[in-house]
């Protein structure tokens, strides 16, 4: 079977595993028994401002100068936890986004989302958030939220589409148009997001934010890219 219709079998069957596409012993089950024992967790003791596995270099952090000021992810952007980041923005995002939002919160480092006041997604993409009919950073903002005890701020709008981020380079990241802030934010913000991968989009929301009136704004994501 071409591995694009083997990806639709797994999304719409709920027997079938979202990486390998094999049986998923536990019926609903996102992912059979051996993928989930393959899945690249990360640890709560890596650089606590960019979210990398280990302690970056003094002076060296990627995320030094960004108007966040902590940001972590429990899983890398590889293997099976790969798989279900594509499955929840094709045709599974009420399937996946659940199940992230309970690892993201469940091992969340106090640092990142202590004190929020109120969770806030990242904005889709005006056109490509139509096109997928789901706004996926929306749903893990709600299920965080919602396991948190907080509530769902929807402060952030993009007003013009631009190019994918997977399409561009790290300059053309930093080039993308920022959002805008339509409601004001509390002092203490918990901003999510489903990948962290440059954190150009993160530094951009996290700075609009910071100028519409939160003191501190913490990044929690579902995934981080380790490259």
């Amino acid at each position: 079977m071409p591995r694009s219709l083997d990806l639709l079998a797994a999304l719409v069957a709920p027997g079938r595993c979202l990486h390998c596409r094999g049986p998923a012993e536990r019926g609903a089950a996102l992912l059979c028994d051996p993928c989930r024992a393959r899945l690249p967790w990360l640890p709560v003791d890596g650089c606590a401002r960019c979210g990398l596995p280990r302690p970056c270099p003094p002076g060296r952090c990627p995320a030094r100068g960004a108007a966040f000021a902590a940001a972590w992810a429990p899983l890398a952007y590889e293997g099976p936890a790969r798989a279900l980041a594509i499955a929840g923005k094709e045709r599974s995002a009420r399937r996946v986004a659940p199940w992230f939002a309970a690892a993201m919160v469940a091992r969340a480092p106090a640092a990142v989302v202590e004190g929020a006041a109120a969770v806030v997604a990242v904005p889709a993409d005006p056109v490509r958030g139509r096109r997928r009919g789901e706004d996926h950073a929306a749903l893990l903002a709600d299920g965080v939220a919602t396991a948190l005890g907080v509530p769902v701020l929807r402060a952030l709008v993009r007003t013009r589409s631009a190019t994918a981020q997977h399409l561009q380079d790290r300059a053309g990241r930093a080039r993308a148009v920022p959002p805008s802030v339509v409601v004001r934010p509390p002092d203490r913000v918990l901003l999510v997001d489903d990948v962290h991968t440059t954190g150009a989009t993160l530094r951009a929301c996290a700075t609009a934010l910071r100028d519409g009136g939160a003191r501190r704004v913490g990044v929690l994501t579902a995934l981080r890219t380790l490259r």
